[in-house]
């Protein structure tokens, strides 16, 4: 019952104090059951969720906290168990936040776990509504934050990873998994430098204008090296981002007479890849 108690009023705190500033979480299904936090790119919504949890991609749908399910597509991954997914929200979900700018929390984070502080970490549940438990801040890394539950029930294991985890009404970081009593988030600052520029709401990660004649070709490859995202299918173009081996990208064309798929972010050289 104290359990139950603490998990409420958790959860009323969190949604009198922090709620307007926190991206709408939903519940992914794909190859496990985890969390999302949706945002908006260019009229169109997504999902960030942790990459084992949608797997391949197949059969993937987002259940908002109202439990209205929503079709979803993988569109990809960006290394460090982080991908994104399309969402078919017409008529079904809103979804009209985009990516908050980057800010800096070394020093928030730092100070967190040398005093111990505690925070939450928010959950949707199967049966609609968002649950939050209590955690305490443990330790740190450049990329990583480690959390303690403050209740030992393992119900709040479940279905956790891709779950918003918040301090003082903002969120830091987004769950990934759990092992031996601790709970590991990847942290709020190192997502917004992994994946800011997707949803940047100028439109930058799209393709410059071009000459080029391009087929339409559609489905998605497979990285077999590192293999840069160029600006213009060149190897002398700057590189936008890389893509380590295993991640996976959505094609949008291939260019006519020339080795190069065209992607929504640039293009990468066929030889770099194997379709998926």
């Amino acid at each position: 019952m104290r359990r139950a108690l603490q998990r409420i009023v958790i959860a009323v705190l969190t949604t009198a104090y922090t709620w307007p500033a926190v991206a709408e979480p939903v519940l992914v299904e794909g190859l496990e059951s985890g969390q999302g936090i949706l945002r908006a790119r260019s009229g169109e919504c997504f999902a960030v969720t942790p990459t084992h949890v949608v797997g391949m991609g197949l059969g993937l749908e987002v259940v908002s906290t109202e439990r209205v399910r929503a079709p979803a597509q993988l569109i990809t991954d960006f290394g460090d168990d982080i991908s994104v997914i399309r969402v078919d929200a017409r008529g079904r979900l809103s979804c009209g936040m985009g990516w908050p700018r980057a800010e800096p929390l070394d020093a928030t984070l730092r100070d967190a776990v040398t005093q111990g502080r505690q925070g939450v970490i928010l959950r949707v549940r199967d049966t609609g509504g968002v649950e939050a438990y209590g955690v305490r801040f443990v330790a740190l890394d450049h990329r990583h934050i480690e959390v303690m539950p403050l209740s030992a029930s393992s119900e709040a294991f479940k279905g956790m990873s891709g779950s918003q985890l918040m301090l003082q009404g903002q969120p830091v970081g987004m769950v990934l998994n759990t092992e031996a009593g601790l709970i590991r988030a990847y942290r709020q600052d190192a997502l917004n430098e992994r994946i800011g520029r997707f949803f940047d709401s100028q439109g930058s990660p799209q393709l410059p204008p071009s000459d080029l004649p391009i087929e339409p070709r559609q489905g998605s490859v497979v990285a077999t090296t590192q293999t840069p995202i160029r600006e213009s299918p060149s190897p002398w173009s700057p590189a936008r981002r890389w893509l380590s081996v295993g991640q996976s990208i959505e094609l949008t064309g291939k260019v006519v007479g020339l080795p190069w798929y065209q992607t929504t972010e640039g293009f990468i050289r066929i030889a770099d890849t194997t379709t998926r």
